[in-house]
């Protein structure tokens, strides 16, 4: 398949970035292997992974084997350097297998910008040690009685040239099996967006206790801990970023584009379930009918592919936007938030197409119906999604308002 020259299922938005030819091509060369990974071992590894509830080390390797872990890490340290216009499609296929593949893949690929945003000896270490040895990086936000917000409780005292960290978080995804721990904390008398700072934790410090959570709904076999810090010691040179920056690490430099992946990914999914659902409905007849040949079948594919179609061109969006170097804190919670309601709309109507046999733990929808969901929470809620709607909304009319003073 040809990123930028798609088939109409995989029409791209009408207009394109500039993206150097090397690039594109190299881009189409990976998601033509990812395609053929899908095709040859996804299920598999898919059936292993939801048998066993856990993710096979020959996986990991083989992951890394193949290249899909340092798609979009800068060429300096040995990544493929994709921006996320490339990027997206390649994420897309990946969707389309079993959740905790495609988790996998998103965790190596979008929460190295953490460290991203590190000093250039912090990027030096770290981004080398996740191209060249496979090593993972966790996010460390959200805590159990103060979700993500700027009220965290996990402190950050400053105490003879080094920071000391006690709290707690929780939902941490590879946090067992990460090689760091990007951690946001508040400072000692801190306030506010600016009272967050960033720190870069590495696995097994003294003072930092992770406790396994028991498995979720879907993506079985993903990982997720409870990080307790203890008077957890971290060095001047593990901050990330700025002290006091730690909103702009953890927002503006890893979230924002972790949303809009999120969102393609659920474009992925949903198109998996529908490629299944329309398997299901030429082959299954009723009454001497094929369920094809129904009206009202057909008008819910119909809006399936409709709800699909606007999903895909929304985060290419925020793609191309985060490609030129734009804020797209908007356009990945206006891409978020769509994709939830469209992936499980879609889900749904998958399970009612298929019919009573499709909540059977063995048919094609029902593992789809359930990683669906897991789509919902990471990176934020719905409600979340419609407050930095609406704060960007909000913010604009005031800025427009202003201006009009002034023109007066």
């Amino acid at each position: 398949m040809d990123i930028l020259n798609p088939s109409a299922r995989d029409a791209i938005a009408p207009s394109f970035p500039s993206y150097d030819a090397d690039l594109v091509a190299r881009a189409n060369e990976i998601r033509n292997r990812v395609i053929q990974f899908r095709e040859e071992e996804g299920a598999e590894w898919g059936a292993q992974i939801e048998r066993d509830a856990r993710i096979p080390e020959a996986l990991w390797a083989r992951i890394r084997e193949l290249g899909f872990h340092k798609l979009t890490q800068p060429k300096w340290v040995g990544g493929e350097g994709l921006p996320l216009g490339l990027y997206f499609p390649i994420l897309e296929e990946v969707a389309h297998m079993h959740g905790t593949i495609r988790m996998m893949v998103h965790a190596y690929n979008s929460i190295w910008r953490t460290v991203g945003q590190g000093t250039r000896e912090q990027q030096e270490y770290w981004l080398k040690k996740l191209v060249n040895e496979g090593a993972l990086v966790a996010f460390a936000l959200t805590e159990p009685d103060n979700g993500t917000g700027i009220d965290l409780r996990t402190i950050a005292t400053y105490e003879n040239g080094k920071f000391v960290l006690n709290g707690r978080k929780h939902l941490i995804t590879f946090a067992e099996e990460a090689a760091v721990i990007a951690v946001i904390a508040k400072m000692e008398g801190g306030a506010g967006r600016t009272g967050l700072t960033a720190f870069l934790v590495p696995q097994g410090r003294k003072g930092m206790k992770l406790t396994p959570m028991p498995h979720m709904m879907g993506d079985k076999g993903c990982s997720h801990a409870v990080i307790e810090f203890e008077n957890c010691e971290v060095g001047e040179d593990e901050v990330l970023g700025e002290i006091g920056e730690g909103f702009g690490v953890a927002v503006r430099g890893f979230l924002d584009q972790s949303r809009a992946c999120i969102a393609q990914s659920a474009v992925g999914l949903a198109q998996e379930a529908l490629d299944r659902a329309l398997d299901h409905v030429r082959r299954r007849t009723t009454f001497g009918k094929a369920l094809a040949s129904r009206q009202a079948v057909q008008m819910r594919l119909a809006e399936m592919q409709i709800a699909i179609q606007g999903a895909r061109l929304l985060c290419l969006d925020a793609a191309y936007k985060y490609d030129q170097g734009r804020d797209i804190s908007l356009e990945a919670a206006i891409a978020k938030a769509n994709a939830i309601r469209m992936v499980g709309e879609v889900t749904d109507g998958a399970l009612s197409l298929y019919g009573g046999i499709g909540y059977a733990v063995t048919s094609p929808v029902e593992r789809l119906y359930r990683d669906a969901r897991s789509l919902w929470f990471e990176e934020g809620t719905l409600e979340m999604q419609k407050m930095t709607i609406a704060e960007a909304l909000l913010a604009e009319a005031r800025r427009r308002e202003r201006a009009q003073k002034r023109a007066e």
